[in-house]
């Protein structure tokens, strides 16, 4: 079973999913936390769940999933914060179109915005920011 298990680790899809997923659980925590139990409002959770969940997934991406051992920090970071930066305002935009002018419970748009980005993230992580 360890093996099989350190078999699947090999493969950079199934260490992206593992990070990911990790990173979309801390964002979905942070994001129910700030806004059921500090009462923040919850765009402003949001931005404050992406930036808690932004620098693990950084981490996690860069030396795990793509195990990349370059010196290239500033240059990926930058790269990796701009995607982010661009779908992190679509996704504000989105949630508050869903929640507020449709009335969609915001935790399940947030579920749903995952699924979409889960795809997307890793196109363009492997293909521009830690292409080899």
């Amino acid at each position: 079973m360890i093996r099989f298990i350190k078999n699947l680790y090999q493969y950079e899809f199934i260490r992206y999913s593992i990070g990911w997923w990790l990173a979309a659980l801390l964002d979905l925590f942070v994001l129910r936390i700030c806004t059921d139990i500090l009462w923040i409002y919850y765009l402003l959770s949001a931005i404050i769940a992406f930036i808690i969940s932004f620098t693990f997934w950084y981490i996690f991406q860069k030396y795990i999933t793509f195990r990349d051992k370059t010196k290239k920090h500033i240059k990926q970071w930058w790269l990796f914060l701009a995607f982010q930066l661009v779908w992190q305002w679509i996704y504000i935009w989105i949630l508050r179109l869903w929640v507020d002018i449709l009335w969609f419970y915001y935790l399940l748009v947030a579920i749903m915005w995952k699924w979409i980005a889960f795809i997307r993230n890793y196109l363009s992580n492997h293909y521009f920011n830690f292409k080899k």
